[in-house]
């Protein structure tokens, strides 16, 4: 709100709006104190027709996903319905228009609209509720029939408080997704560790089960030990499928970061909690990705950024997607002491899991040290799923 020109003489006239700009940031204060949408959005119709001295107000807010349905309806002034309003009165025309609207009267043609209980309105004053700059909803106040009519200063007093009470939704929106996102990040993260620590433990154990059981059977252990060795595959394998049920439900959010974001996410962490540096490069960011590789892939950029925090001494993390219609590449780089430069040395633990996990979801993956140094993981699939490809215990 601006001061009007020509009325720096005026000493009245410039305290009251002086008073007004006090008031406006008292109000800002308050509503800035709400922990939550309903208590912030009632503060909010309350303090407006505070601060225009209204009989009655209203707020009212849309679904972002369907418009054209109410989510929100708080009122001050009158008795609150236990009902959401149709959505077809007046007080959505701020709303629908994207205008203020100042009125001394409300059309006869919206009378029609009107539940039984609804009070009787004379003048009305309503401004759209913005959030990003896009409308969000209406908030409006109104006199009874016969009482005092809206000023242009009333105009300018509410269309300033509905800046600052969309500034405040917008916080309050961007902490609500922040916190669904913490919790789906974190859903994430008890999956990955699921499956990159238990699953794999339990999955190795299985085929060194399956050797020892090979090796007494053509020994000729006689029955008691392959027996012993079938009874503990047999835990083996009810402890994976009980891990995979976990990891499935789990993984199974329709609020689940996309493959992309959630491997930028993991680096932004790595490189906070390591001080590594870290770079994500992608290609093919708009083709679609299988769903079944995508907890594949981000296992192994699990399992590698591991790899690199304890063993490489790296200064530097790359990951590269590059993604087609016909394959998925997967590359984690770092500029560490590469791999062992014995030819006969076993693979890790490690190497073993990110193997086991590109094999069973029908990749390949391969180590390499670079040729200036450091270390690439690379690892491959298909994007189409053969007919007949195998899906493996996970």
């Amino acid at each position: 709100m601006n001061l009007e020109p020509g009325t720096s003489h005026k000493p009245k006239e410039l305290t009251r709006q002086i008073r007004e700009l006090e008031t406006l940031i008292m109000l800002n204060r308050k509503i800035a104190m709400q922990a939550d949408l309903n208590s912030l959005l009632q503060t909010i119709v309350d303090c407006a027709r505070d601060l225009i001295g209204a009989a009655m107000g209203g707020l009212v807010v849309v679904d972002e996903d369907r418009p054209e349905q109410l989510r929100h309806f708080k009122v001050s002034g009158v008795p609150a319905s236990p009902e959401l309003p149709t959505g077809h009165g007046f007080f959505m025309a701020p709303y629908r228009s994207a205008k203020t609207i100042r009125v001394d009267r409300v059309p006869v043609s919206h009378d029609i609209h009107k539940p039984r209980n609804h009070p009787a309105m004379g003048p009305f004053l309503g401004v759209p509720l913005r959030s990003s700059r896009a409308p969000v909803g209406s908030l409006f106040l109104a006199e009874t029939p016969g009482g005092r009519q809206f000023t242009r200063r009333d105009e300018e007093l509410l269309e300033a408080f509905a800046t600052q009470a969309g500034i405040a939704l917008e916080g309050v929106r961007i902490r609500d997704q922040m916190a669904r996102l913490l919790i789906v990040e974190e859903r994430h993260r008890i999956s990955l560790s699921l499956h990159s620590s238990v699953a794999q433990t339990l999955f190795l154990l299985k085929m060194e089960i399956s050797r020892c059981l090979k090796q007494a059977q053509e020994l000729g252990a006689g029955t008691e030990w392959p027996e012993r060795l079938e009874a503990m595959q047999e835990l083996a394998d009810s402890g994976l499928k009980s891990i995979r049920d976990a990891i499935f439900s789990l993984s199974d959010s329709q609020e689940q970061p996309d493959l992309p974001a959630a491997i930028d996410l993991r680096l932004h962490k790595f490189q906070q909690n390591t001080g590594i540096r870290t770079k994500f490069l992608l290609s093919g960011r708009n083709i679609p990705i299988r769903q079944d590789v995508a907890l594949p892939v981000r296992n192994i950029v699990e399992e590698a950024l591991t790899n690199i925090r304890k063993h490489s001494a790296s200064s530097v993390a790359v990951v590269t997607l590059s993604v087609t219609p016909d394959e998925i590449v997967l590359a984690v780089q770092d500029t560490g002491q590469g791999l062992p430069p014995e030819p006969n040395s076993s693979p890790t633990f490690g190497i073993r899991s990110m193997q086991a996990v590109a094999q069973k979801s029908g990749g390949h993956l391969t180590l390499f040290t670079n040729d200036d140094g450091g270390t690439t993981v690379r690892a491959i699939w298909p994007n189409r799923r053969e007919n007949n490809e195998s899906r493996g215990d996970l």
